[in-house]
């Protein structure tokens, strides 16, 4: 991929690792969250077919004051400026909200990003054809398709299936990222097609953790099994049907990670390993009180196949890694 058109896709990139990896210490912790109780619109572009999908509030996350103290730790990049350079859109001011879905239990099908906010479609659309985007027309809606470093089309291959980059514009304010076919589908979903709400399965999780916070991310774990992943984890993993997780990003963070698993006999054991690993977290605190009250803040529960996580990341743990990164010279 090129240089050039490397700063329009990385759009999708910027956005998540900007406000969802702004959570990055909450997500592996246990989570994701939604600042609002009503169903996103952007649900209608989403197939039925869908395994997993994920919401993140950007323009809430941006403006708490987590996201002000992480980026006091955190190296800064030029990504950012970049991309507000190269069409105009400044992630911290111009984003509201980001939807992603996936059909992991099927490679062919990819996913799509969905992001909504205020974007001036010409200037994107003239930096992606600089750079050697074609323009094209689909039931209504204009696509870019970004050509490769060998100014083919299709260059990008996933197990051998060519997949082309694409952007769409699905409506005012409303753009999509994802290869072509998932970008289609999208738009066909959109035009009538049989979308999200009527995945019976992932709707009761999606209702079940939506309205907690202002980011959630739920799905089945084929969506990620699927994919190539370290034995022992896949393993791990496998016993776990559904996952749904929130969290809620303000002065600090807290959230609820919850999973099913296929029987009884495996969530105790993930019961089991989630003891074990919050053990071994207080052995290695260093008797740090700060660190000793996130620890204390987990709390497992859950009976039957359900297990559940809930947590809270207190803002005093941000003094210890500002302290890291000052020692380290990332500051």
């Amino acid at each position: 991929m090129t240089k050039g058109t490397r700063f329009v896709l990385i759009g999708a990139v910027v956005v998540v690792m900007g406000a969802l990896a702004t959570g990055l210490v909450a997500f592996y912790n246990g989570s994701l969250v939604l600042g609002s109780s009503s169903q996103p619109g952007e649900f209608s572009y989403l197939p039925s077919t869908s395994t997993a999908v994920a919401y993140a509030d950007v323009r809430a996350i941006m403006s708490s004051e987590f996201r002000k103290k992480l980026r006091q730790v955190l190296p800064t990049g030029t990504e950012q400026e970049k991309l507000k350079a190269e069409i105009g859109v400044d992630i911290e001011k111009d984003i509201d909200s980001v939807v992603a879905a996936m059909s992991g239990s099927d490679p062919e099908q990819g996913g799509v990003v969905l992001i909504r906010g205020r974007f001036n479609d010409q200037t994107i659309e003239s930096a992606a054809v600089r750079h050697g985007a074609k323009a094209e027309s689909y039931k209504g809606k204009k696509l870019l398709l970004m050509a490769e470093h060998h100014g083919e089309m299709g260059a990008i291959r996933d197990g051998g299936k060519p997949a082309t980059p694409c952007l769409a514009f699905l409506e005012r304010g409303l753009i999509a990222l994802g290869d072509s076919a998932s970008v289609k589908r999208a738009i066909d979903t959109g035009a009538g097609g049989e979308s999200i709400t009527k995945n019976a399965d992932l709707m009761k999780l999606v209702n079940e953790i939506r309205g907690t916070g202002n980011a959630w991310a739920v799905g089945r774990m084929d969506s990620f099994t699927n994919h190539p992943l370290p034995g022992a984890v896949k393993d791990q993993l496998s016993a776990v049907q559904f996952m749904a997780a929130s969290v809620k990003i303000n002065g600090g963070v807290s959230g609820l990670v919850r999973a099913e698993t296929r029987d009884d006999q495996s969530a105790e054991q993930l019961r089991d390993i989630v003891r074990g690993a919050l053990a071994a977290g207080k052995l290695m605190s260093g008797k740090d009180a700060r660190v000793d009250a996130m620890l204390n803040s987990f709390q497992l529960a859950g009976s039957g196949k359900t297990v559940s996580i809930a947590f809270t990341v207190p803002p005093e743990v941000f003094d210890i890694l500002n302290g890291v990164a000052a020692f380290r010279g990332l500051k």
